[in-house]
């Protein structure tokens, strides 16, 4: 794993941390910690991919 593929895994966990915790929060907007806890899991499918090695091509 590279370094910008665990700065990713970090930003996730923040983002996922940050929309679970606003999204208990008795005024908390709840439309915005959806929109943080699927934009984590975008980041980290992203940094999934990064990880995957190029396709070789034939010949």
């Amino acid at each position: 794993m590279n370094p910008l593929s665990g700065l990713a895994l970090v930003a996730a966990m923040a983002l996922l941390i940050g929309g679970l915790w606003l999204s208990r929060q008795p005024g908390g907007n709840r439309t915005k910690a959806l929109l943080m806890i699927i934009a984590a899991f975008v980041v980290a499918f992203n940094a999934f991919i990064a990880t995957f090695p190029p396709p070789q091509l034939p010949g």
